[in-house]
C-alpha cells in the first residue's frame, strides 16, 4: 500500500513538472499569428502599408515602425504602397482629417474594418490594407550605480484585410532585446554637466538600439507573413521539340 502511495506521488509529479515546462514554455512565446483558412487562395496584388499608429503619438516609434515594416515584407511578391505614399493619397483625399480618422481608427482596433475598407482601397488603389498598432516602445537603461542589464522593449500588433474589410492576417508579438551587463562597480570614467545635473559617465554599453531590435521580431514576422503565389511555369519542352 505504501508503494503504491509513493508511485502515485511520483506520478503526479511528474505531471505537474510537465505541466509547469508547458506553462513556462507558452510563456515564452512572443508571436501569435492567424490567418484566414483560404489566403493562399486569394490574389492580393498591392497592399497599402498605412501610418503606423501609437498610443501616444510617438513619431519616433511611428517612424522606425514604418522603416522596419517595410523592409521586412518587400520580400512577399506583392506590389507596396510605403506609408509616405499611402499618407499623401489619404491627404489628398480627405486632408489631415482623414488621417486623423484613420489612425483613430488603428488605435481603438488595430485593423480596418468593412465600413472604411472600401474607400480606403479604392483612393490608395490597392486590393488590400495593412495597420500596425504600436502597443510599447521603450528602453530601460541602467542608471551608473545599478547593476543589470539594459533592455530595449518593442511590442506590435498587425493586421491585413482585403478591399471589403474581410480579415485575412493578425500578428501580435514582442521582442525584448537586452545589453550587455551593466556592473555598478565599475566606475566613471568622467561627468556629463549638461542640464541641471551632474551625471557620471561609463563606458559600458546601453541597451539596444530600436531598428535592431524591430529587426528581430518582424524578421519572424516576415516568416509567416502571405506570400503572393508565383506565376505557373512554362511547360516544359519535350524531346521532340527540342529535337527540332
Amino acid at each position: 500500500m505504501r508503494r503504491l502511495i509513493v508511485s502515485a506521488l511520483l506520478v503526479a509529479a511528474v505531471a505537474l513538472a510537465a505541466t509547469a515546462l508547458a506553462a513556462d514554455r507558452g510563456a515564452r512565446k512572443l508571436d501569435v499569428f492567424w490567418q484566414t483558412p483560404d489566403l493562399a487562395s486569394l490574389d492580393l496584388r498591392a497592399i497599402a502599408l498605412l501610418p503606423v499608429a501609437t498610443f501616444d503619438g510617438s513619431l519616433e516609434a511611428r517612424r522606425y515602425t514604418e522603416d522596419g515594416v517595410g523592409k521586412a515584407l518587400r520580400g512577399s511578391g506583392h506590389r507596396w504602397l510605403s506609408p509616405a505614399v499611402s499618407r499623401e493619397m489619404l491627404r489628398q483625399a480627405g486632408g489631415d482629417s482623414l488621417l486623423k480618422a484613420v489612425n483613430t481608427k488603428i488605435v481603438n482596433g488595430v485593423r480596418v474594418d468593412s465600413l472604411d475598407a472600401p474607400y480606403l482601397c479604392r483612393v490608395t488603389r490597392a486590393s488590400a490594407l495593412l495597420t500596425v498598432r504600436v502597443e510599447q516602445f521603450e528602453k530601460r537603461e541602467m542608471e551608473f550605480n545599478q547593476s543589470g542589464k539594459p533592455v530595449t522593449t518593442v511590442n506590435l500588433r498587425a493586421a491585413l484585410v482585403d478591399s471589403t474589410g474581410r480579415l485575412l492576417w493578425t500578428a501580435s508579438g514582442a521582442e525584448n532585446a537586452e545589453g550587455p551587463y551593466h556592473d555598478a562597480n565599475s566606475g566613471a570614467i568622467g561627468v556629463n554637466a549638461s542640464g541641471l545635473n551632474n551625471t557620471p559617465l561609463t563606458n559600458q554599453a546601453g541597451a539596444p538600439g530600436y531598428p535592431e531590435t524591430l529587426a528581430k521580431l518582424l524578421g519572424r514576422w516576415a516568416q509567416a507573413f502571405p506570400r503572393r503565389g508565383a506565376a505557373p511555369a512554362a511547360p516544359a519542352a519535350t524531346d521532340s521539340t527540342v529535337a527540332r
